[in-house]
């Protein structure tokens, strides 16, 4: 019952806006008394919370898989770049983050305050934390020496399409979306990388002269 309330609320969403979303209105989507969402809801807010944390685990999950070693057929469809290098990892994730934005556009804006509804970030800190330090520990494993400041700098980056997006301020298929965001992605991890490429460049050709 309670994950049908909550599927309930996203479908008033999709259809009306966030701002339909009542108790009374979930009632009658449902097809219970009023008083029905309260046995498991304190109120609207509540539902809204929910919607939100659930969401933020999901979004973690599929970031997380996303992030695992692939084989080169199930690589990311054409515009997206192939693994092969230290920040394939960090690609793929970014690429499921998008993904998500964009296969649930109306739960995206309410994690992140963009349909009008505001969830204080406070209550959801934890749940998006988690997902920065996903892409923190890729980029550090990558050899990044500054990846929160690269974070901060590539999900600006990808919350700002997708944002424009949604509000219809940029007029992108999902594909152009992907290659905009792989663009930012290969100007990132090209910067970030680059003192640990060469680092262990150095490192070999001393390895090497002392032979």
């Amino acid at each position: 019952a309670r994950r049908a309330i909550l599927n309930a609320a996203g479908e008033i969403a999709r259809r009306e806006g966030w701002d339909a979303v009542t108790m009374r209105r979930l009632a009658a989507e449902i097809e219970y008394s009023a008083n029905f969402a309260y046995r498991y809801f304190a109120g609207r807010d509540d539902i809204l919370l929910a919607l939100v944390r659930d969401g933020f685990t999901q979004l973690r999950d599929e970031v997380a898989a996303a992030a695992q070693p692939t084989k080169p057929s199930s690589e990311p469809a054409a515009g997206r770049k192939a693994s092969g290098d230290e920040g394939a990892a960090v690609r793929r994730a970014g690429h499921a983050y998008l993904d998500f934005a964009l296969a649930d556009p109306d739960l995206y804006q309410l994690m992140y305050s963009l349909g009008g509804v505001r969830v204080p970030v406070t209550d959801t800190w934890t749940e998006g934390q988690a997902i920065g330090d996903i892409f923190i520990g890729l980029l550090a494993a990558a050899g990044d020496a500054r990846p929160e400041e690269d974070v901060l700098q590539l999900w600006a980056t990808a919350h700002g399409l997708i944002a424009l997006q949604v509000v219809g301020r940029v007029d992108v298929d999902a594909a152009a979306l992907h290659a905009l965001f792989d663009n930012a992605l290969t100007d990132c991890l090209v910067r970030a990388l680059a003192p640990a490429r060469s680092t262990a460049r150095n490192a070999a050709t001393r390895e090497r002269s002392q032979r």
